[in-house]
């Protein structure tokens, strides 16, 4: 990819995060959860960029 571009791509499609993908921003509720490359998520979580999103989006409700 050509340096000082950015091409920003929308998608639940997380094969092609990885396989296109420098750098990931997880919104949820509007709001940005985690930015980083997908290869550091999967390592700082250790699971698929599946897993990683479902564990960062997961709403918890209050006892």
């Amino acid at each position: 990819m050509a340096r000082n571009k950015c091409i920003v791509i929308s998608t639940h499609i997380l094969e092609e995060v990885e396989a296109v993908c420098s750098r990931m921003i997880i919104i949820n509720r509007g709001k940005i959860i985690t930015d980083s490359t997908p290869e550091k998520l999967k390592e700082k979580h250790q699971c698929s960029l599946d897993e990683v999103f479902r564990q960062l989006t997961q709403h918890k409700k209050s006892a």
